[in-house]
């Protein structure tokens, strides 16, 4: 057994591992290798020899592309994790060899991806311009376990009002309050004086049932003393939502500091409707067993100096 696993460690290659991901990633070998920028059978023949190693198909073809087998997908579970390690270590060794680099992946939502975040990665960008920064855009139900197996050095967001997840530290920045938003060519935008009542027919723009963002949009209505609209638009997409608003006669909720950029812009603005909704404390979220890697502890160090600064304002 132990001659087995050490036959197996001296065969299997990194190279092989990460061609293996990219090609679960794309979904077809052909993009894969556009991808990686290889040839396809070059990429072909690394899975037949990851195959080879294991003496076990990893996926089945069609003409749509490939899919994970089961045995395949066990792999997939276990490469994530191994690629994510050497990641750290690459990152660890960067910054101990410059002091200015290496790699930091965010996993954010609307709440901090308008302000928030923009506004620390060009922080970190003044004071280590070679960090590369990567931006995931999800819910905390997909960025959570994403932060966990080391897919995401930090998620940055409306925090969870309680986490049952004790593998989870969160770190709060400011205290954030919600807002009614229309396009700044929206009749409702000269308006001093609003009765919510003529709002209630109107099309909203809310976040998704499974969003965080849900309840406090509820709260917000029950203070503006309004039903969850009827005619609706489910959306935690800043881009979307924007276009929505723009194109339209609608109305979204969005987070303040996240409206503040849009009006500054001259694109939004704010309805007087005189609630001061709570939104829910806008911080970041870490993995507890695993330390920050150089480049992550500057981010989060920006993270901090910009949330001062927007908790200052809204104060």
């Amino acid at each position: 057994m132990e001659h087995s696993k050490l036959s197996l460690a001296r065969r299997l290659k990194l190279q092989q591992l990460a061609i293996f991901e990219q090609v679960v990633n794309t979904g077809s070998i052909l993009a894969a290798s556009r991808e990686l920028h290889m040839t396809q059978p070059a990429v072909s023949k690394s899975i037949h020899e990851l195959e080879g190693h294991f003496d076990q198909a990893l996926f089945t073809r069609s003409k749509r592309g490939v899919r994970l087998t089961e045995f395949g997908e066990l792999l997939q579970r276990h490469a994530r994790s191994l690629l994510a390690e050497l990641r750290f270590l690459a990152d660890n060794a960067n910054a101990w060899n410059t002091g200015v680099s290496g790699q930091v992946v965010v996993g954010t939502l609307i709440s901090a991806s308008a302000s928030l975040l923009p506004k620390a990665v060009v922080r970190l960008r003044e004071t280590a311009p070679n960090v590369v920064v990567t931006v995931r855009v999800g819910s905390n139900d997909v960025l959570f376990p994403e932060l966990v197996r080391g897919e995401v050095d930090v998620v940055v967001g409306l925090l969870p009002g309680e986490s049952p997840n004790r593998a989870l530290t969160h770190v709060p920045l400011y205290d954030e309050t919600l807002c009614a938003v229309v396009a700044r060519h929206h009749p409702l935008a000269l308006d001093t004086s609003i009765d919510v009542q003529q709002l209630q027919d109107m099309v909203w723009i809310i976040p998704t049932p499974e969003s965080a963002a849900m309840r406090s949009a509820q709260l917000f209505f029950a203070a503006a003393h309004m039903v969850v609209p009827k005619r609706i638009v489910e959306s935690v997409s800043i881009l979307t939502n924007l276009g929505l608003l723009l194109e339209s006669s609608t109305i979204a909720l969005m987070p303040y500091a996240v409206a503040e950029q849009f009006v500054r812009s001259g694109l939004l603005s704010i309805l007087p409707l005189g609630v001061a909704s709570p939104f829910g404390k806008v911080g970041y979220s870490l993995f507890a067993d695993r330390p920050p890697t150089a480049a992550t502890q500057r981010l989060l160090a920006a993270l901090q100096e910009v949330g001062a600064a927007v908790g200052s304002a809204a104060s």
